[in-house]
C-alpha cells in the first residue's frame, strides 16, 4: 500500500484538536464517531465500524456544521465515511484489511489530532499468507499533516 503526505498545514490544528477533543468529552464511552452519515441527522455511531455501502455516508452531520472539522470534509469531497478514532493509550487499532469486495478501491486519509513519536500506522506490503517474511511500511502520524 502506498502512503503520501497529502498536504501539512492549511488549517488550524490547535483548532481542530479543541473541537474534537470537546466532543469527545460529551461521549466518553464511545471510541469511534461518524462525522458523515447516511442521512445526515447526527447518528454518531452510524458507519463506525464494518459498513457495506460506505460510499453511501457524505453527509455531514449537524453537530459538526461550521467546525473547522465541516471545513475538511468540505476540502476534501473525494473521501467519504468521516470519522473521528480515539486510540487510548497502551491500545492499537486491530489488524484488518481496508476494502470489503473485488475492485473496491478504500482511500483514506488521516489527519492525526494528537499524537506521539512512538506511535505508528503499519502497512503490508500484500496481504499475508502462510507463514514468511513480509515488508511492512510504517508512518508516523505527526500532528498538522494530512496522509
Amino acid at each position: 500500500m502506498k502512503v503520501e503526505l497529502i498536504q501539512t498545514g492549511g488549517f488550524d490544528s490547535d483548532l481542530l484538536a479543541s473541537e474534537v477533543l470537546y466532543f469527545r468529552d460529551a461521549y466518553l464511552d464511545q471510541t469511534q464517531f461518524s462525522v458523515t452519515s447516511i442521512m445526515g441527522d447526527d447518528n454518531f455511531t452510524e458507519g463506525c465500524g464494518t459498513t457495506k455501502e460506505a460510499e453511501s455516508y457524505t453527509k455531514l452531520n449537524p453537530r459538526f456544521n461550521n467546525t473547522s472539522i465541516s471545513k475538511l470534509v468540505s476540502e476534501f469531497p473525494e473521501y467519504y465515511r468521516w470519522r473521528i478514532l480515539c486510540v487510548p493509550p497502551r491500545k492499537t487499532y486491530s489488524v484488518h484489511r481496508d476494502g470489503y469486495r473485488e475492485g473496491y478501491l478504500n482511500k483514506r486519509i488521516h489527519i492525526p489530532v494528537v499524537s506521539n513519536p512512538e506511535a505508528f500506522l503499519c502497512f503490508y506490503e500484500h496481504r499475508p499468507r502462510g507463514n514468511g517474511a513480509q515488508r511492512v511500511e510504517y508512518h508516523n502520524l505527526k500532528v498538522g499533516e494530512i496522509l
